[in-house]
């Protein structure tokens, strides 16, 4: 199993500023670099305090300058909301300019307050965002191509700055429909899930129907790989540990409103708006990974047995976790935490899934 950082950039209140959030996030990345994580992934979100990040490529360019080894990911970039064409442009740029480290992840987005102000329909995202997805591989794989579909249509086209290497692509947000299964599955693009507040057992169901459809198209169900990302705190303190819970609830109930369409804003705030039936606090200090540095061990092997993912996304700063308990965490997962794991898994047997990637859907027209 592989650990990685994922920066979600939030802004809870007027007392952080903007450049505050990214000179933590900064001093973040600099340790992933130095130590063992793979991936530090950029989320990308807009008109919000949700996350501070409209522009995850902008963000992946930016720290490829401070960074010497570790990917830089796109976690995700919200396809509906770009135009295509420049978008598989500054995908290839993006990538020469971290050097081939580029991880690309995409998905078709979920906030219709974001989605009204770039005039697009969220019920047109999916239908989107598997076009531009074709767009992409068409780039990416071919010299010249040209697209006719039902929202896109472009004449033959060459790119003229592709990529060092074609980057992984990640998926999240695309549905559970089973064409689009099947094509992620095909292709051996990664999926991103995460529980959030709930147990894991709530989403075990999709990594079920992940791996039998592994097992059907002949790739190997125990080779399916799957981006796991957790909220993560390392504490001794239980009132630490609640108030850590809090935080990320904080974080759930803004998704949460934003995605169902009930949110409330005061300038760039969501208000924290208790869900429907959201678990208690207790309960979610259980189920995030929220403890002593032993607890967290034992929670993330917990984890592994029911989702057996290849990689961990670590999420350590929702609702505004204040930096110096941020870079603790990191501190205690690089020193006692990953590599007792790691020991673990090893002692298991446990070997790490090899991705590899082909686009195999069809396309809806290619030259």
């Amino acid at each position: 199993m592989k650990f990685d950082l994922f920066a979600l950039m939030q802004k809870r209140d007027e007392s952080w500023t903007s450049s505050q959030v990214f000179d933590d996030l900064t001093e973040q990345v600099k340790l992933a670099d130095e130590s063992c994580f793979e991936t530090v992934w950029f989320a990308e979100h807009h008109f919000s305090n949700y996350s501070l990040c409209p522009s995850p490529l902008m963000a992946v360019a930016y720290y490829a300058g401070l960074t010497r080894r570790v990917r830089l990911g796109t976690a995700v970039v919200v396809l509906p909301l770009y135009e295509p064409m420049r978008l598989v442009q500054e995908i290839g740029m993006t990538d020469v300019l971290t050097g081939g480290r580029l991880v690309l992840g995409i998905g078709s987005g979920y906030q219709d307050y974001e989605f009204q102000r770039f005039r697009t329909p969220l019920a047109e995202g999916l239908d989107r965002s598997l076009e531009i997805l074709d767009l992409i591989e068409l780039a990416m794989h071919q010299d010249q191509f040209e697209y006719h579909g039902r929202y896109y249509q472009y004449p033959p086209t060459q790119i003229a700055i592709k990529p060092l290497r074609v980057p992984e692509i990640w998926i999240a947000g695309l549905g559970g429909h089973d064409k689009v299964q099947r094509r992620m599955a095909q292709s051996g693009y990664v999926p991103m899930l995460t529980p959030s507040w709930k147990p894991m057992s709530s989403i075990s169901p999709v990594r079920e129907a992940q791996r039998a459809l592994y097992e059907e198209i002949g790739r190997g169900g125990g080779n399916a790989p799957l981006g796991l990302m957790r909220f993560v705190h390392v504490t001794d303190d239980r009132k630490q540990a609640l108030e850590a819970a809090e935080r990320a609830r904080y974080s759930s109930r803004v998704s949460l409103s934003m995605r169902l369409n009930y949110s409330k804003l005061n300038d760039i705030y969501v208000a924290e708006q208790q869900a429907k039936n959201e678990p208690p606090i207790e309960e979610m200090v259980e189920n995030y990974v929220i403890g002593s540095v032993e607890h967290c061990i034992e929670k993330i092997l917990e984890d592994y047995e029911v989702m057996g993912h290849s990689h961990l996304l670590i999420n350590p700063q929702l609702g505004g976790i204040p930096s110096k308990r941020v870079m603790r965490t990191l501190e205690l997962m690089i020193s006692d935490i990953i590599p007792e794991v790691e020991k673990e898994l090893k002692r298991r047997g446990v070997e790490q899934p090899v991705i590899t990637q082909k686009p195999m859907a069809p396309v809806v027209e290619a030259a």
